[in-house]
């Protein structure tokens, strides 16, 4: 080593070398390292044939200079940098005279070769056995090599690197699995890659572990692209008992834009079913989102020549469309559009939802308001149900509103606010045009003529008053204003011609403007107390009683006025009194003069007990008695029945899973003959102060157990290692039972003790999901109806974990949708339409 060389050494650090090339010489300033420590290599090339950016290099065994010929040895976890090139592999030649590079793996004492090469260029990856790179061209061959694009890997037993993007491949595979050795492959003989854009090949076949068969292809376009491409949608191909042999979602998808697509498809069967169908999906960044669906479907089940034939032409229609809170600071327009033919969920296949769902909504809504002042909230609303025929259509439905206003209080008032200082006053108003039809006279015109339309206003006068900080005085006067622009007038015919007379009552529908007024007065005085009742032993601590007492009346005048008309009923002689706006969008007004006390008692009751697991405060609450109203109020106006029935209304939760809901009502007078009312107290017909009415009793139980249920909840490391290897898993269970029996429910059970089953309503409904194995999972879903006694929908899924590939299996073994469905396919995106086998679930082939 000469002189200059050892000084150079002495003031540089160890690691770091650089070598200066000038011209074609061999001149240059190295200083050689230690090679039992890393070094590094900085290279700076200043001929016209030079390179242009800097290549650095290091290696953690040892570096070999050969200042003759002008090569560089690398050894040991060895590295090259140059631009956005970086390779890595335990041996590395660079010839600076050429400018070229070549990288392999090392064999160990075994005859094991390891650390092979990993080239790495932008967001390139390469595994190879052998890698030639030149740094002035970019250029390189890559034997056995292993690289990835997207969610796809690459092999190659050749590769030609030509330039920055393309690539030339000999003998190749195009995989999804990771693995060194896939479980699948697409073999094919030659193939050209553009980096990110697409890979085309030339003959291939489907290999499985290696192992080839006869499914090939002549030549095969793959794209790599993370972007969106308009294209063929691959179809399914199947059979149907019922509908023949088919094609189904063959179609074209369309990449619009990078904010909208389209996607045209459609469905064939040999047996003359089929469907149309659009779908598009949109986002504005900032401004909005959403998706729309169309279709038209045609079934024909059965045989023409057959009475059992039928066809039935059915749609959906869907939309849903999300504004951007970003996008306008006062004004949304939102939107959900859900509309089906009465046959849909029927003949085509749908979700498990829309299956078990008969109703179907829709809306269209814009909000806005002013100065934060006035608002305004208009809606198209559509609602229909597919097991009753039934829609309910409202346009417009336009609500206005003021926001709540003090008119006696000062702006920017000091000191403390007067009582008058707190009324308050606010407008509403709301404007709504209905329609209640049947689906199959929706488009009928004399539904149209029969379109409701009406509006209310709504003034109310509220003046709050405490009285000494204890009791809250609150006082309204509510004027209500209702407008219509139809009415119905009744009268009753006798249909003499059938074999037994019946009576029909029948409503005519008149035009006409008509204000209905209704004014009342409320005021009430309410508190709250509070009772504690303490325990020194024990694990029950305390228990906690707060009652809220309300004393309130209420005064409403008769301003029916010649709202009400009559009909005589011919089969009892009787004159019928009936109001004209019996069935108006915002009812009718007050008929009879009220003038009403309440008095009514809340109670909320809860317990403090012992805990174990709080370890801070030691005990914990429990709510017995979420609430319990105990109310009953007397018509000072009422000409007869002034009481009314005392009732009891009550919730609770019990150990956070199980809601109690109950209500009683109890009535001082006595039923008569007809099962009504009579004006005659229980206690002087039947010396006892209240009669049992009615009841209803609901339980809901809403259970969730897991995997982490039982576990403790400061486990020591052991219990934690345990932990560590369960198996997820979750099971709910919803338990429903509701009954209710009334006043008339009960008097006809004097005379049919089996009148009251059809008020109750129990059920249990129990959904799972399973982690079996760490591949295997299995979920399910079913339930039991006690009053049908029946089973309710019930599914069972087995999914399996097949690395790459994923299998799952869906068997619904009763029901109107019974069946079952296998699907096998490649879990990767670029390859799941291409490389399945499914046989789906189709409940058509029970019609």
């Amino acid at each position: 080593m000469h002189a200059q060389d050892r000084k150079t050494r002495s003031r540089r650090p160890v690691a770091d070398s650089t070598a200066y090339y000038r011209n074609d010489t061999t001149r240059a300033i190295i200083a050689h390292s230690d090679t039992t420590s890393p070094s590094r290599r900085s290279v700076k090339v200043i001929s016209p044939n030079a390179l242009h950016s800097i290549v650095t290099y290091s290696a953690k065994d040892s570096t070999v200079n050969d200042l003759e010929r002008r090569y560089t040895y690398l050894f040991g976890d060895a590295m090259v940098k140059y631009e956005d090139m970086e390779l890595y592999a335990d041996y590395i030649e660079i010839d600076f005279k050429n400018n070229q590079l070549y990288a392999s793996g090392v064999a160990d004492s075994n005859g094991n070769i390891r650390g092979n090469p990993v080239f790495v260029q932008g967001a390139d990856q390469y595994r190879a056995r052998e890698i030639k790179y030149n740094f002035s061209t970019h250029k390189g061959k890559i034997t056995h090599v292993i690289t990835t694009q997207d969610e796809g890997y690459i092999h190659g037993e050749q590769v030609k690197k030509m330039g920055d993007d393309v690539a030339f491949m000999k003998k190749g595979k195009y995989t999804t699995c990771e693995l060194e050795d896939p479980h699948y492959e697409i073999s094919f003989t030659k193939a050209k890659l553009i980096q990110h854009d697409k890979i085309v090949i030339g003959p291939a076949y489907l290999s499985f572990t290696g192992i080839p068969t006869p499914l090939a292809i002549p030549f095969g376009f793959f794209p790599l692209d993370k972007g969106r491409k308009s294209g063929l949608v691959m179809p399914t191909f199947g059979e149907s008992n019922s509908l023949g042999f088919y094609i189904k979602d063959f179609g074209f998808y369309f990449a619009i834009s990078d904010n909208i697509d389209l996607l045209l498809g459609g469905d064939i069967y040999t047996r003359g079913s089929w469907a149309v169908k659009a779908k598009s999906n949109y986002v504005f960044r900032y401004k909005c989102a959403g998706n729309a669906e169309l279709g038209f479907y045609q079934t024909r089940v059965g045989d023409k020549l057959d009475s059992t034939y039928r066809v039935s032409n059915d749609f959906k229609i869907y939309w849903t469309h999300k504004q951007d809170v970003k996008s306008h600071p006062r004004t949304r327009f939102n939107a959900h559009i859900d509309i089906v033919s009465a046959n849909y969920s029927k003949y085509n296949l749908t979700s498990t939802s829309d299956y078990l769902s008969n109703q179907f909504t829709s809306s269209v809504n814009v909000s806005t308001s002013a100065a934060d002042i006035f608002y305004l909230d208009a809606t198209l609303s559509y609602s229909q149900n597919t097991g009753q025929h039934t829609i309910n259509f409202k346009l417009p439905d336009i609500s206005m509103s003021v926001i709540q206003f003090y008119p006696f209080r000062k702006k920017n008032k000091a000191g403390a606010l007067k009582w008058y200082d707190n009324i308050s006053m606010k407008w509403s108003s709301q404007l709504t045009g209905q329609i209640d039809t049947y689906d199959s006279l929706f488009f009928k015109p004399q539904t149209w003529e029969q379109y409701n339309v009406g509006m209310q206003h709504t003034i109310p006068l509220t003046i709050p008053i405490k009285i000494a900080k204890l009791i809250n005085w609150n006082t309204t006067a509510t004027l209500i204003e209702k407008w219509y622009l139809q009415s119905y007038t009744r009268n009753m015919t006798i249909d003499t011609l059938a074999d037994v007379p019946t009576a029909m009552v029948n409503r005519n529908f008149q035009r006409g403007f008509h204000a209905l007024h209704d004014v009342s007065v409320s005021t009430s005085l309410t508190t709250k107390i509070y009772l504690l009742y303490a325990f020194k032993k024990g694990g029950l601590q305390a228990i906690r009683h707060v009652v809220t007492p309300v004393l309130n009346f209420t005064y409403r005048p008769n301003l029916a006025g010649n709202t009400q008309g009559k009909y005589f009923n011919p089969i009892t002689g009787e004159m019928v009194e009936y109001s004209y706006f019996d069935n108006a969008i915002f009812g009718t007004t007050n008929t009879n003069t009220q003038a009403l006390a309440q008095i009514s008692f809340g109670n909320n009751v809860e317990i403090k007990v012992r805990s174990r697991r709080d370890t801070v405060n030691g005990y914990k609450k429990i709510p017995l008695i979420d609430n319990l109203n105990i109310a009953m109020s007397y018509n000072f106006a009422a000409d007869s029945l002034r009481l009314s029935k005392l009732t009891l209304n009550g919730r609770s939760t019990i150990f956070r899973q199980l809601y109690l809901t109950y209500s009683f009502a109890f009535d001082p007078y006595i039923i008569g003959p007809n099962g009504r009312n009579v004006n005659k107290f229980e206690w002087k017909e039947n010396r006892r102060l209240l009669r049992f009415s009615s009841t209803n009793l609901s339980v809901a139980v809403n259970l969730r157990l897991d995997q982490n249920t039982f576990k403790k909840k400061n486990p020591d490391k052991k219990e934690q290692e345990k932990n560590k290897d369960r198996l997820p898993w979750s099971i709910t269970f919803n338990y429903t039972f509701s009954y209710g029996i009334n006043d008339n429910i009960y008097y006809y059970m004097l005379r049919d003790t089996n009148r009251y089953v059809n008020n109750m309503v129990h059920t249990i409904n129990v959904m799972g999901e399973l982690q079996v194995t760490k591949k295997w999972k299995i979920g399910f879903t079913t339930g039991y109806d006690f009053v049908q006694k029946s089973m309710s929908y019930t599914s069972i899924d087995i999914y399996r974990d097949m690395h790459c590939w994923e299998m799952s299996f869906n068997w619904i073994p009763f029901g109107y949708r019974r069946g079952w469905g296998f699907t096998i396919n490649v879990k990767a995106a670029v390859l799941k339409d291409v490389l399945k086998y499914s046989k789906p679930n189709d409940y058509r082939n029970n019609l």
